[in-house]
């Protein structure tokens, strides 16, 4: 039987299925079906901790290949680009594998017929088992050793290890560069180093093992040790790899590394986080195991975290490729998880604002008061082949820093704590109206400064991800539908933090230039012989009606009027459009359609969710069960039920489970966030802590007609809420809010404009 197919059975037995869901028939089964059935993209093993990861094959090796994304990472550095096991010169078989938490896996390694030395052992059986846990910038493997035959037995372990120091981004590029500066020495006792420097730019790899680990040598590319094996008795092998960036650098090498005795509990943190988050409890046991698994993701995502204070962090982007500051991932991320901790925002907020630039830099897209797109520390980042130190191409992360914000403070009600953010905020609204719009014109245009910019500077980043309606690039500099919907947004909703800070004046202004960017947006982008919103105006201002996704955006921000936002919403629904499983980010129609594509033709779960959001919010309530029904059905068939970056948009009738994308970011950020997000859409929960008020507008689908959050935290008190769909499809809801007044509806800030 399948590992999978044993994992499926387990979860689904019918002592483990509440009796409500039973209850419900058929629609509460098929997932199981597909489940059964769930599909395995990724022929790896990846564990991090923070910025530093490893990536095996399924056989826990990290095997030379051009090709590959194996390896042992750390500040944006291959360390380790080779790691085989071999015992005799044989590689072992692993027999099983597991991830028992984002920082630990284990592998069980069989080896057979491995000859003793007297002759007479061929059939001796050797079993290997190797735990390896990734800390910052280090990872410790433990190897433990039995062997199965009658008499003892002498094998010769051999670790085959090769540092290339790679940049992360010649690994994601398959862009080779050669090093010469690139050394390995045997600094022993029971020491291998590898060293690479390239002027003032330090990469070393340290492994080393107890001093009890007597014979262990190194020579021909391996450590090599002798090892004697009892019948019944264990023989073990620590190893300590640390990844260091400087010369100063030497950790103390652990007295004990086996695990299950060290000192340190790699989980503490972890589950700290896992107990301070909201508690879930719905009928849908998808939306359960999906939500579970999505906190887990984002405590593997971690990045700055503090020993004394587990709030200040923020999200990275996504396992293997964007382990590192994002601004506009990392933003929406933090909005996704308002819901889960709202803490989690003050840590990219103090982040970001820490890299908000302060100069005008072209060949970083730098210009004072922007929000920052992606920071690296590699090689390529350290002397400028790439521009990430940081690079400052995207046109969104800057309202979307406003946007989250004000989020914060609606969530948490304390202005005078958030005052140390007024500047950032200040210099946000500055880049906006100065360099945001490039011509004056009252909307956001994007456009790189120098060629090695990024030409799309949206959500929509790839070199393709925004093409007019005949497949070509649009005209510079771009002016997307979603950018303006999201200056909007952020303008009405950072006003009453200003007024909250004594400045009426500015809260004002923002709110009546959000007003007329309102009405010039309507002008502008909506096509009326089409009854479609543009996709965007190109460098001519012409607007283009390339069918995408981001009018989702849109409707989330709620920029539209009514009839407008509905009749968008009712385009996102038709069939070259919808998958079943979630919404292409462009038609299936489109001349350059492609479902297997990045930006042409997939399914990107936290787009499907926006536009889910937004769609609740003009009445369209049955078009977003729909939406977030075929997300947890697509989410039930990938690997440990993580919902990944971004999966192929073909539709859900032609194959029975979503089709992955390869090179897809599991986990990733926004991703996992989509499916907290899914919890905020049910119950149309949006707090208003500085008025004392949280407004619940709860839409339950049949599918999850009961739904309860504990442990919401909303400033310093703790609330639940248990929200059930009766059977005429109206709502009950049953809260304990001390101090707070629930109120049933739309608040004042999510109403609909009039036209």
């Amino acid at each position: 039987m399948k590992r999978r197919d044993r994992v499926a059975r387990a979860k689904t037995a019918p002592a483990t299925i509440p009796a409500r869901l039973l209850a419900d028939g058929q629609t509460h089964m098929a997932p199981w079906r597909t489940l059964i059935t769930a599909v395995h993209p990724h022929p790896s093993v990846k564990i991090n901790h923070g910025a530093t990861f490893l990536v095996t094959d399924q056989q826990g090796n990290i095997p030379v290949s051009d090709d590959g994304d194996y390896g042992l990472y750390s500040a944006d550095t291959r360390f380790i680009s080779r790691h085989e096991l071999r015992l005799n010169g044989k590689k072992p078989d692993s027999v099983a594998s597991v991830r028992l938490s984002f920082r630990h896996a284990r592998w069980h390694m069989i080896a057979d017929r491995i000859g003793g030395s007297d002759g007479d052992m061929r059939e001796a059986r050797v079993a290997v088992t190797v735990d390896r846990l990734i800390s910052l910038h280090q990872m410790h493997e433990d190897l433990a050793l039995h062997t199965y035959a009658r008499a003892p037995v002498t094998v010769l372990l051999e670790i085959a290890l090769e540092s290339d120091f790679a940049d992360l981004f010649e690994v994601r590029y398959r862009s080779w560069q050669r090093r010469a500066d690139l050394n390995t020495w045997w600094v022993g006792p029971n020491s291998l180093e590898s060293r690479y420097q390239n002027k003032d730019f330090v990469r070393r790899c340290l492994v080393r093992a107890p001093a009890q680990a007597a014979g262990l040598t190194y020579a021909n590319g391996a450590l090599r040790i002798p090892v004697d094996l009892e019948p019944g008795n264990e023989w073990r092998l620590c190893l300590q790899y640390d990844l260091l960036t400087s010369d100063e650098d030497l950790p103390e090498l652990a007295p004990q590394c086996a695990f299950g005795q060290t000192a340190e509990d790699p989980m503490r943190q972890a589950r700290s986080w896992q107990l301070s988050v909201s508690q879930l409890d719905p009928s849908d046991i998808r939306l359960q195991f999906a939500y579970e698994r999505a906190i887990e993701d984002l405590a593997a995502l971690r990045l700055h975290e503090q020993e004394a204070s587990f709030d200040r962090w923020m999200p990275a982007a996504g396992l293997p490729w964007f382990m590192a500051l994002f601004g506009r991932d990392s933003l929406i991320a933090s909005m996704q998880a308002m819901i889960a901790q709202p803490a989690v925002a003050l840590g990219t907020l103090e982040n970001l604002a820490r890299w908000q630039s302060d100069i005008d830099d072209p060949e970083r897209d730098a210009e004072p008061g922007k929000i920052p797109h992606e920071l690296r520390v590699g090689e390529w980042a350290h002397f400028g082949i790439v521009p990430h130190r940081p690079y400052y191409g995207t046109a969104d992360a800057t309202p979307l820093y406003l946007l989250l914000l004000a989020e914060n403070f609606r969530w948490g009600g304390d202005a005078a704590a958030l005052a140390p953010f007024r500047p950032a905020a200040e210099r946000c609204l500055e880049w906006i109206d100065r360099f945001g719009d490039r011509d004056g014109d009252g909307f956001q245009e994007y456009a790189p400064r120098t060629p090695k910019g990024y030409r799309n500077q949206g959500w929509r980043d790839a070199h393709d991800g925004v093409l007019d309606e005949a497949g070509a690039f649009p005209e510079l500099p771009i002016a997307t539908s979603e950018l303006q919907a999201y200056v909007y947004g952020a303008k009405t909703r950072i006003a009453p933090l200003f007024e909250a800070w004594g400045d009426k004046a500015l809260a004002s202004r923002l709110r009546s230039e959000a007003a007329q960017l309102r009405r010039r947006f309507i002008d502008a982008f909506w096509l009326e012989s089409a009854g479609e919103l543009a996709f965007l105006l190109d460098g001519k201002k012409k607007p283009l009606g390339t069918v995408v996704t981001n009018s989702g955006h849109c409707l989330w921000m709620g920029i539209l009027d009514a009839e407008r936002g509905r009749a968008a919403g009712r385009r996102l629904m038709q069939p070259d459009m919808f998958t079943g499983w979630g919404l292409r980010v462009l038609s299936s129609h489109h001349p350059s359609y492609d479902p297997h594509s990045y930006q042409r033709g997939s399914v990107w779960p936290h787009d499907s969710v926006i536009a889910a959001a937004g769609m609740r919010r003009y009445g369209m309530s049955e078009e977003a069960w729909t939406i977030l029904d075929g997300l947890l059905a697509a989410v039930m068939c990938f690997e440990d039920i993580q919902m990944p970056e971004l999966f192929a948009g073909l539709p859900k009738g032609e194959f029975a489970v979503p089709v992955p994308y390869r090179m897809a970011n599991v986990p990733q950020a926004w991703a996992a966030g989509s499916v907290l997000h899914m919890v905020r859409v049910l119950l149309g929960l949006e707090p208003d802590m500085p008025a004392g008020r949280i407004y619940l507008d709860p839409a339950l689908p049949a599918w999850c007609s009961r739904l309860e959050l504990r442990k919401l935290r909303l400033g310093r008190r703790e609330v639940r809420i248990t929200v059930e769909r009766k059977a005429d499809g109206r709502h009950s809801i049953d809260a304990d809010a001390p101090g707070l007044e629930i109120v049933r509806g739309t608040p004042p800030w999510l109403e609909l404009a009039a036209d």
